[in-house]
């Protein structure tokens, strides 16, 4: 089911209408019903450390591979891959 009215604490039945799950996701998107970057639950990096760490990279130090940086910010190595290579925080402007 997906809602017309989009009030998060409505519970009226009429505003409620058939979907797919591929037409509640694209209604979530169009509406910006999406948690990005940060404000997603599970982030373990801010907006800041994302750039800090892009910026860092970008600059070829060897003092700070991936590796490092990954000890540097107490994350994985595969997610300082995915952010170097904008495979997450893609949207995200620098």
């Amino acid at each position: 089911c997906l809602h017309k009215c989009d009030v998060p604490n409505c519970v009226n039945p009429q505003h409620l209408f058939l979907g797919s799950f591929g037409d509640n996701a694209r209604d979530r998107d169009e509406k910006g019903r999406t948690a990005q970057d940060e404000d997603h639950g599970i982030s373990k990096l801010s907006v800041m450390q994302v750039r800090e760490i892009r910026r860092v990279y970008k600059a070829r130090s060897k003092e700070f591979n991936q590796q490092k940086l990954a000890e540097r910010y107490g994350v994985s190595f595969q997610l300082i891959s995915q952010v170097v290579h904008r495979q997450i925080w893609r949207a995200m402007q620098e």
